[in-house]
């Protein structure tokens, strides 16, 4: 994946995870990430895919910053 996707990735979950967050900057936030996976092949990681598409955004950011993310209730992970 490229610095710059992966900087727009990281900004938008930046954005949304701020406790001073607007909600015009959650809806753009948002926007961005559903952007990054609205194709079938994203071609992100399958991680980070995995987060996103099904908005969990902690857990995406946890990646991003070199975090493992603990197992969730899909059935998938550690």
């Amino acid at each position: 994946m490229d610095s710059e996707r992966t900087q727009r990735i990281l900004t938008a979950l930046q954005s949304l995870t701020a406790t001073n967050a607007g909600k015009a900057s959650i809806s753009e936030s948002i926007r961005v990430l559903d952007a990054e996976v609205a194709a079938p092949d994203s071609g992100l990681p399958s991680d980070l895919d995995h987060y996103l598409r099904r908005r969990s955004y902690e857990k995406a950011l946890l990646l991003l910053t070199g975090g493992k993310p603990g197992a969730g209730t899909c059935g998938r992970g550690a």
